[in-house]
């Protein structure tokens, strides 16, 4: 059936405009990518145990209705899933987030009575820890899941409850406008369908060769087949990273859809987050487009050159390579160090074997970011260069754009496509000069 435009106009709501849905391709096609928002993962046996083993009063000061309490609970606790794979078990929920996920029909503040729930738990013991260090109006407060729940692992779930399902509806749209406002994460969302994901047995094959080669992280961990030992099982166990907790979380991220790119706030700098940027990197590096691996296009010591710039220091076109040959300290412990150098407290900074080396050859600009971390707090370094990192991205992605191309973005560095590579690293080393940073493209 061949339609004219003005049928496409013609939606009146009736059921007859499903006959135009059903016989238009593309609209059909549309028709399947709404989010499956009624799936959420969450602790084995916190259904069960929520239904058969918590006080049945204090569900019903959340809820009059005990299944809907007990899915409020239970998309509470999916808020908690992701501590499965970090290594730190604590994480900060905010109390509007929170707020907006439970509030019921006449706004009435409902989270505070799910944590009560969650506390108090069962006679074996409660769901979730509240941080006791919590200082009103410093920081979002932390929760974790406590152990026996952390030890269970995660099982999927599906909401039944309308009104939960309307509410996650909303938050999903809310974060799929933002997302399409800022640059970086409307870029990924239009590189997203063009993505061929390796599965999980080819990952398995892949991670136990570069484990056998020996291959580190990023943070230098060594790549290790777990073979279903324990933690124990490794004397060194915080020194690895394991292949199959990496496809675990490859699965996390990937399975159920991506996640909707994020921008955070002024404590990152606006840096966006997505399924991409918190996958394991030998993960990423599977990635395909059309049967291809991407290219990553990272710059060289970004983060030390963005420093000098902000803090009018001496030094141009600083390289990792430069301070190991200058110091002796070993070229990947450089790297490393690095990482977290400008983000220390200033004693820790001291303490780190790069100290000396800046205090060297550039004693005013460290002096300038002690007096910079001693009156507005030892974190305002890495804001501000996470801050000029967004910047300097964002624009070399708006360009990319502009010209049809699209990437992966992984906070300082771009994934292409091969065929757009010399595109992208002209793109990228302009706008890092705009900037004012002196650096460039690793060759």
């Amino acid at each position: 059936m061949n339609f004219k435009n003005e049928d496409y106009i013609a939606f009146t709501g009736d059921t007859g405009d499903f006959d135009l849905l059903q016989n238009d391709y593309k609209l059909s096609e549309s028709a399947l990518r709404f989010p499956n928002v009624n799936s959420i993962l969450i602790p084995k046996k916190a259904q069960y145990n929520l239904r058969k083993h918590v006080s049945k009063p204090m569900l019903r000061t959340i809820d009059t209705n005990i299944d809907i309490a007990i899915e409020k609970c239970l998309v509470f606790l999916y808020n908690l899933a992701s501590t499965y794979y970090t290594d730190d078990k604590w994480k900060s929920l905010s109390s509007k987030i929170l707020h907006q996920q439970s509030r019921n029909a006449d706004n009435t503040y409902i989270y505070t009575k799910i944590i009560d729930v969650l506390t108090t738990g069962t006679s074996t013991g409660a769901f979730i820890e509240v941080d006791s260090s919590y200082q009103v109006g410093m920081q979002s407060k932390k929760f974790r899941l406590t152990d026996t729940y952390l030890k269970a692992g995660l099982v999927e779930y599906i909401i039944n409850d309308v009104g939960i399902i309307r509410t996650r509806n909303k938050i999903y749209y809310q974060q799929l406008c933002e997302a399409m406002a800022n640059p970086i994460c409307s870029n990924l969302i239009a590189m997203y369908p063009k993505i061929d994901l390796p599965t999980s047995e080819e990952l398995l094959s892949i991670g136990k060769l570069l484990a056998k080669e020996g291959r580190t992280t990023k943070k230098g961990k060594i790549l290790t087949m777990r073979n279903k030992h324990k933690d124990h099982y490794w004397l060194d166990v915080k020194n690895r990273s394991f292949v199959e907790d990496n496809i675990e979380l490859f699965e996390f991220l990937t399975g159920r859809g991506f996640m909707i790119p994020s921008a955070g706030d002024f404590h990152s700098g606006g840096r966006v987050v997505d399924s991409f940027t918190l996958m394991p990197s030998w993960i990423r590096e599977q990635i395909t487009i059309e049967g291809k691996k991407l290219i990553e296009c990272d710059y060289s010591a970004l983060h030390p050159n963005i420093a000098i710039n902000l803090y009018d220091g001496s030094l141009t076109y600083l390289t990792h390579q430069i301070i190991a040959e200058r110091t002796g300290i070993h070229f990947d412990n450089v790297k490393i160090e690095h990482l977290s150098f400008f983000n220390m407290k200033w004693n820790d900074m001291i303490k780190s074997p790069l100290f000396d080396y800046y205090s060297r050859y550039d004693s005013d600009m460290l002096a300038r970011i002690y007096h910079d971390k001693n009156e507005h707090g030892h974190k305002i370094t890495s804001q501000k260069m996470f801050g000029v990192e967004v910047a300097i991205m964002t624009d070399v992605i708006r360009y990319l754009n502009d010209k049809g191309i699209f990437v992966l973005y992984v906070y300082d560095a771009l994934l292409c496509d091969s065929k757009d590579f010399d595109l992208v690293a002209k793109t990228m080393n302009r706008i890092i000069l705009e900037h004012g940073i002196r650096t460039n493209l690793k060759t």
